[in-house]
């Protein structure tokens, strides 16, 4: 079948609602066409997820804590210390991947919390 993928949703505000999400790194996004970069769209934002709150309805679900997450923002880098907690703005995800298990994830920007 064809298409399915259009109409499966991925709560992005109720995954990330009870995760500590941290800033590790920033990168160019890039849109690239044979191998070059054609525009920049954005910043990529490399994150891990300190701490996993959550509760999953499948008990046997081992945490995510620990695992990476790359956040999409259309705007420039900002400022911030490594390891700093991360808050996003409105969030959207998309599940990818040959067992599902791969997230994308975009939002309208970045809130970093600086002590």
């Amino acid at each position: 079948m064809k298409g399915l993928r259009d109409f499966q949703f991925f709560d992005a505000e109720g995954f990330f609602k009870e995760k500590d999400l941290r800033v590790l790194a920033t990168e160019p996004w890039n849109e690239f066409k044979n191998g070059q970069v054609i525009k920049v769209l954005g910043t990529k934002f490399k994150c891990v997820i300190a701490t996993d709150n959550s509760k999953y309805k499948n008990e046997t679900i081992d945490l995510n804590a620990g695992e990476q997450i790359v956040v999409k923002i259309e705007k420039q880098p900002k400022p911030f210390k490594k390891f700093s907690q991360v808050t996003l703005v409105n969030p959207t995800a998309t599940i990818y991947g040959s067992y599902q298990s791969e997230l994308s994830v975009k939002a309208d920007d970045i809130e970093i919390h600086q002590k």
